[in-house]
């Protein structure tokens, strides 16, 4: 499952895991060691504190203690204890405008390797990725399907959900039995059933409905197969749609 503590992050994937109500029965809102008996193990714990608790057991399982702090500060202000009430009213009433499946996908464009983590620091490589696609011309490079006018911001390759590694691809739809032009990639996006969530075409809009997804598939609203995910882009007037693979 694609559930989550919402104190600490930890993945919730068995019951085993859970912690309890005030009736003691499991909750998979929580795991057992922040939560318990209807109440916080460590009630008066700040966020901050959370972070430097957790950064450890991250670093202990491979990660960077630096990147364990930096990931954890932009992923927990989305869990529910630490969110505003303001922003836990305003993101409970937060659902895809649809559910839709869809046939494989081809692409043809431009691929790199980062992380949610990269990506909240000054190494960041998405922005400088939409730059050089735009800068090289890479849609005109592109042959087939030319009347599909949109394109796509492609993560695959996921080695550990939110918190691991993926692959970022920029790219456009192209004929099935083209080739890729010297510099460019391909990438194929299996066939799946997606949640389609829509923003604005800023930059801004599109990083605050992508929080409110990691906070959405956070609560069990629905499980989340990383088998690719993307963003469309059409015209400058119309919204983004961002397409969340599910089960």
């Amino acid at each position: 499952m694609d559930k989550a503590c919402q104190s600490c992050g930890m993945p919730l994937e068995h019951e085993e895991q859970y912690g309890t109500d005030a009736q003691q029965v499991k909750t998979d809102e929580y795991c057992k060691y922040c939560y318990k008996e209807g109440a916080f193990v460590q009630p008066d714990l700040t966020m901050e504190e959370m972070i430097q608790q957790c950064a450890p057991i991250l670093a202990e399982q491979g990660m960077q203690k630096e990147e364990a702090v930096a990931m954890m500060r932009s992923y927990l202000p989305n869990l529910k204890r630490w969110r505003s009430q303001e922003s836990t009213e305003r993101e409970e009433d937060f659902k895809p405008i649809r559910e839709e499946s869809r046939g494989e996908i081809r692409l043809i464009g431009l691929a790199a390797r980062t992380s949610n983590r990269n990506e909240q620091t000054s190494q960041a490589i998405i922005p400088g990725m939409w730059e050089r696609f735009w800068s090289e011309d890479v849609p005109g490079r592109i042959s087939g399907h030319e009347e599909h006018r949109s394109v796509y911001g492609c993560y695959s390759n996921y080695e550990n959900g939110v918190f691991g590694d993926y692959t970022f691809f920029i790219g456009k739809e192209a004929a099935a039995d083209g080739e890729a032009p010297d510099g460019l990639e391909q990438l194929v996006i299996p066939a799946a059933r997606y949640a389609v969530f829509q923003a604005t075409p800023e930059p801004s809009s599109v990083f605050r409905v992508w929080q409110a997804i990691w906070s959405w598939a956070a609560s069990g609203q629905a499980e989340r197969t990383y088998t690719g995910d993307f963003e469309v882009y059409g015209n400058p007037d119309e919204p983004v749609l961002i397409y969340i693979a599910i089960k």
